[in-house]
């Protein structure tokens, strides 16, 4: 009998892969909600669930997804093994996929002249029950869990009470094994509308560390809830590389992600395994090509509890470009400090191009880029960042070298925050900024000093740990709006020059040999769209300044790394570029991110569109 089964079933497994070699185009699997798991994969028999198809994906081959809302966590178990053989997981062309970490609910039944009520029996999620779990350990009232009609988070409330008195509002609590929900949908009927709860902690997710040569492609990915990220502990997003390296995430739309949007960070351990006295940089690889080189272009994340991305150490050597990324922590639901719009730590040779990052909530965060510990040769370039609960930049516990050029910060104000704030960073080069209205602090940490990491250039190979101090910072041909450096001291080997301060702005009283400081203002608004953002700027009021071409020995040379701005290849950085990609004339240039005056004072300049 035994000898007969196996014969039967390897009889069965040849007909099933004969009639898969037959029926799908090599290296091409298509899924379709009218497919069924039990098909080739042709696409003329698709399958059914993405789940399916990323079991049966090899490198090379080309997943697509036809339109349709996927309800699934895809578990990704293989990747490609070099640029040629990526494995890509692609929306078809011109048709649009959703992939939803939720499950629609239709047993609602009348509880009180307000309220509606549902018993989710436990089988519903899996073995993870967002509405178990807190946003995090300092939480005491918002869950991971959400409810949504037609689309619309409803807000959670502390208690069965506020229920009645709140619209579009829910309470959730565990009782004999089943979640119980009672939620306000005003005067909408949920079993007749759309009406889901979030259910799974991920859309994509690397089922081991190392996965490598991943593409995404064109998904709208909503209503995730994954768990809370750290750099000293586990770092879960809607996509999580899980220690990967060469992933490409393009094209794609995540909003809703109860904590992290994309997360490129370790795998990472939980507490008491990892903590801030042990953490998951701890064990670091030195294997470059097997850390980061993600491309992360052109994606559209809001709606986002914690971080639009995230990263530890695989933020290294990827680029970052062309994102819009908005409220961000919009309810306040995370205390933490690693709310940003942006937020990576041990990022060697990291590029961040050419972002709009807007509207950053947060209680003790709220940074358009909060970047730390362990930061050297990354480069932040034409980014526009505005709106932020706290300083659009924020670096801390770093040896650098980092170049920030050509950005648009417009700070959340002198008073109320930092345009740009730095705790114990240095060797901070900013050239060629517009700073609106924000201060600017380097600060030591009181007490004794925290010992950071100094590599070797554009390695993993650590060439020295002592601590990162407030010195080296260099500000070259900026402008200044409203807010200057004065409130900045004197550091060891900090320069600054050929800047202009306008509108109240005042120069430091340490350099700005020749600075220019303007009594007139410049009328600087950002005009903001549900896709981009313009610029309104009277810059005829700005003078030229013969200001020397912002090579390697203008920005100058470093103590403690032993070298200049350069690119990976070794290659001297010189910035002769401004936002626009315009280059200098002979008769000098404008400080800030343009060269030339605009053609009109009352004319919006576009920054920027998705």
């Amino acid at each position: 009998m035994r000898t007969s089964f196996y014969f039967l079933t390897a009889s069965a497994l040849f007909i099933q892969l004969l009639a898969f070699s037959v029926n799908a185009t090599p290296g091409i699997i298509h899924v379709a909600k009218t497919g069924d798991d039990a098909n080739s994969g042709s696409v003329t028999a698709p399958l059914l669930t993405i789940k399916k198809a990323a079991a049966l994906a090899h490198p090379g081959d080309k997943v697509i997804i036809h339109k349709g809302t996927y309800r699934e966590m895809i578990p990704l178990q293989l990747g490609g093994t070099n640029e040629t053989t990526r494995i890509s997981y692609s929306a078809a062309p011109g048709e649009e996929v959703t992939i939803k970490g939720s499950e629609q609910v239709k047993s609602w039944v009348r509880a009180g002249d307000h309220g509606w009520r549902a018993e989710i029996d436990s089988t519903v999620f899996k073995g993870f029950n967002p509405f178990a779990e807190w946003v995090n350990n300092d939480s005491s009232y918002a869950h991971l869990g959400e409810v949504y009609l037609d689309n619309r988070a409803l807000k959670e409330k502390k208690d069965a009470d506020a229920i009645s008195n709140t619209e579009y509002s829910w309470f959730a609590w565990q009782e004999n094994g089943k979640t119980i929900i009672i939620a306000n949908f005003g005067r909408s009927d949920p079993n007749k509308q759309l009406t889901e709860i979030t259910t799974r902690p991920s859309a994509f997710i690397a089922e081991r560390p190392g996965i490598g040569y991943i593409t995404l492609n064109g998904f709208t990915i909503a209503q995730v809830a994954s768990g809370a990220a750290s750099v000293n502990g586990l770092q879960p997003g809607a996509i999580s590389t899980n220690g990967g390296s060469h992933w490409l995430i393009q094209n794609c739309i995540l909003h809703d992600c109860k904590s992290v949007a994309i997360s490129i960070g370790q795998t990472g351990h939980d507490y008491p395994t990892a903590s801030p006295t042990k953490p998951a940089y701890s064990d670091l690889s030195q294997d470059t090509a097997r850390v980061g080189h993600h491309i992360i272009r052109h994606n559209h994340i809001f709606h986002c509890g914690q971080a639009g991305i995230f990263g530890l150490l695989h933020g290294s050597f990827s680029l970052i470009e062309d994102n819009l990324i908005e409220d961000i922590n919009d309810d306040g639901e995370f205390p933490s400090e690693e709310c940003a719009g942006i937020r990576l730590a041990l990022a060697i040779d990291a590029q961040v191009d050419h972002n709009l990052i807007r509207r950053i909530n947060g209680k003790t965060g709220g940074y358009g880029l909060l970047m730390g510990p362990l930061l050297q040769g990354t480069r932040i370039s034409r980014n526009i960042i505005s709106e932020t609960r706290r300083s659009c930049l924020y670096f801390y516990n770093s040896h650098g070298p980092v170049l920030i050029d050509n950005n648009i910060l417009a700070g959340p104000g002198k008073t109320g925050g930092e345009a740009v704030k730095m705790l114990d960073a240095e060797a901070n080069v900013f050239v060629q900024n517009l700073f609106y209205d924000g201060g600017f602090t380097n600060d030591r940490v009181q007490g004794r000093p925290t010992a950071t990491s100094n590599f070797l250039p554009h390695s993993l190979v650590i060439k020295q740990t002592i601590p990162a101090l407030a010195m080296d910072d260099r500000w070259f041909s900026n402008l200044f709006i409203k807010s200057g450096l004065d409130g900045l001291t004197d550091n060891p080997d900090c320069l600054s020059d050929y800047n202009v301060y306008l509108d109240g702005a005042i120069a430091s009283s340490w350099g700005d040999k020749h600075s220019k400081t303007i009594a007139g203002t410049a009328g600087f608004t950002l005009i903001h769209s549900s896709k981009g953002v313009g610029l309104m700027l009277n810059n005829r009021v700005i003078p030229k300044l013969l200001s020397p071409v912002l090579s390697p020995s203008v920005t100058g040379f470093f103590a403690l790394s032993k070298q200049f701005l350069e690119y990976p290849d070794g290659r001297g950085i010189t910035i002769d570029h401004d936002f626009n990609g315009s280059v200098a004339g002979k008769t000098g240039k404008l400080p800030g991110p343009f060269y030339q005056y605009f053609p009109a004072a009352n004319k919006v300049q576009s920054l920027f569109t998705y």
